[in-house]
């Protein structure tokens, strides 16, 4: 089954185009990564699914509904959430705080108790430090806190946009086994990140990104094994 559905996708900033005739497909239950050097429109993928793009053309369906034209809230209502780069918590909040602020919509309100439980059952640091302003975490606590108030929304597509970018290598590898770890609880991820190879490692599906075009995709296994990719993005 079809989660998100891309076709021709064209955006601008301005009157620079950034992403030319993207067309893309995401399972459900999968974790799809979209890699790419840096500039080449991975990021902007992501704000033109979540409606923050202002200048789009094409079609984007979610879960079979054409989200072309819907407002970037009643996407995030649907179950379409974007955790962003650079984590944008709010930082004078306590980390208790900025998960409520996860659960703002009618779809996960009304089981944002149990919800916070499971969140502190999968991360434990977090309880320790819920009454914490968020802006005095480390590095990778503030990583945490932006995925979990990400799950907070009730997801059913969670976009994650490079949550290792900064991270020690012990936390790198953690974010990793965290993503399997959301995927194995029924939700479906769209990855953006710069560590190509983990990236490809857990994922089902991958794309290629090259000056806002897509240049190629397959299973994460077999763009692992392209040594044309290999060379170019994984530094091999």
């Amino acid at each position: 089954m079809r989660m998100l559905e891309l076709k021709n996708i064209n955006a601008y900033y301005g009157d620079v185009q950034v992403l030319r005739d993207i067309s893309l497909t995401v399972g459900k239950g999968e974790i799809v990564t979209i890699v790419g050097a840096n500039a080449a429109g991975k990021s902007t993928i992501l704000k033109t699914i979540s409606g923050v793009v202002p200048k789009a053309e094409g079609s984007i369906r979610f879960q079979g509904q054409e989200l072309t034209v819907t407002p970037p809230h009643l996407r995030v209502e649907k179950g379409l959430i974007h955790v962003p780069e650079g984590r944008r918590l709010f930082p004078n909040m306590s980390v208790l705080e900025n998960l409520e602020m996860g659960a703002f919509t009618k779809r996960a309100r009304a089981h944002r108790g149990q919800t916070l439980v499971t969140i502190f059952e999968m991360l434990p640091r977090l309880k320790e430090r819920e009454k914490q302003l968020a802006g005095s975490l480390s590095g990778g606590e503030q990583q945490m806190c932006a995925i979990a108030r990400g799950l907070m929304a009730k997801p059913d597509l969670l976009m994650l946009d490079e949550p290792t970018l900064g991270l020690a290598p012990i936390l790198v590898q953690w974010v990793f086994e965290f993503i399997r770890q959301i995927r194995d609880t029924g939700v479906t991820i769209l990855l953006v990140e710069q560590n190509a190879n983990k990236a490809l490692e857990i994922a089902d599906c991958g794309y290629v990104l090259e000056n806002g075009r897509i240049v190629m995709e397959g299973t994460g296994k077999e763009l692992l094994s392209d040594q044309g990719l290999r060379k170019a993005y994984l530094g091999m």
